[in-house]
């Protein structure tokens, strides 16, 4: 058993097909099948299954898949770890941020650290928190910011500020006339969610549960652009954080407090705590922790 093969064999179930994962790995197809085969004859059992639309795992083969991620990542650390020398920081820092405060906290921390480490290539995901989790524990992002609650069992967590949602109506919304916005007021209108996958939907969706309810959502998107879009368009309102409607254009739209509940959340610096730190994401770690004032 070596890396590589564990590499194709995490590959193939990821991408959920023998051939997709042997063009991501630039390598043919039966070199894959080839050395899944010789894992399976080593290890005594059957681990994939092919089925129409993909593979299968079988029960041995989700043990492997489990355990593999992991090698995978502490390999991956080591290499980091040896190949991490003194001098100018050079090489690739994956980051990942929240596309909800990846502007309003990190543009200027992103400008700051490209200037002073400019042969090292910043890569900057936006995800969710459950996209983000798994990218951080498969080792493909080094370092993060997330809104909380975070496992803080696998993640150190530096808290670094506190988010309250505001209400976005158009101003020919029935709501645009008042101070404050009582929740309750919400709950029969149509929302206008990011995806799934963010954290910010879970407030909505709880506040909504105090009545017994769930919100209607009348559309979805990842950018704020098009969110703003369509609730000028009347299709329906929005919630975003305040720090994001106070530094970005939101045209004419009405914004406003909402009340009981408050919507609120807090939002942290994330790191594996028992992944290899390279040099590259301590100073990106530092100099986060000076722009967001962190002591």
């Amino acid at each position: 058993m070596d890396i590589r093969t564990l590499r194709y064999f995490v590959e193939v179930v990821q991408l959920n097909g023998f051939s997709r994962a042997a063009d991501a790995l630039f390598i043919t197809q039966p070199a894959i099948s080839r050395s899944i085969k010789k894992l399976e004859d080593e290890l005594g059992v059957v681990l994939l299954v092919r089925e129409v639309n993909g593979v299968r795992l079988t029960d041995d083969g989700a043990i492997l898949f489990e355990h593999a991620k992991k090698i995978l990542t502490q390999f991956n650390s080591m290499n980091k770890a040896i190949q991490d020398k003194s001098g100018p920081l050079t090489g690739t820092l994956n980051v990942g941020l929240p596309p909800v405060i990846a502007s309003t906290y990190f543009a200027d921390i992103i400008m700051a650290f490209s200037s002073l480490h400019p042969q090292v290539e910043l890569k900057i995901f936006e995800l969710g928190t459950k996209q983000m989790a798994e990218a951080m524990i498969e080792g493909k992002v080094e370092t993060a910011a997330v809104v909380l609650p975070f496992n803080n069992d696998i993640f150190e967590l530096t808290p670094f500020s506190e988010e309250s949602l505001m209400l976005l109506v158009s101003p020919s919304h029935s709501l645009a006339i008042k101070k404050e916005v009582h929740f309750n007021e919400l709950i029969n209108e149509s929302f206008i969610f990011f995806s799934e996958d963010f954290r910010i939907n879970d407030l909505v969706y709880s506040a909504c549960g105090i009545y017994n309810t769930t919100p209607i959502v009348a559309g979805r998107s990842d950018h704020l652009d098009l969110i703003i879009a369509m609730v000028k368009a009347g299709v329906g309102v929005t919630l975003l954080p305040r720090s994001m409607c106070n530094k970005n254009p939101i045209g004419d739209l009405v914004v406003l407090p909402v009340v009981e509940p408050t919507l609120s959340y807090q939002l942290a610096l994330a790191n594996n705590k028992n992944g290899y730190k390279s040099r590259s994401c301590q100073a990106w770690d530092r100099l986060a922790r000076e722009k967001l004032i962190i002591e």
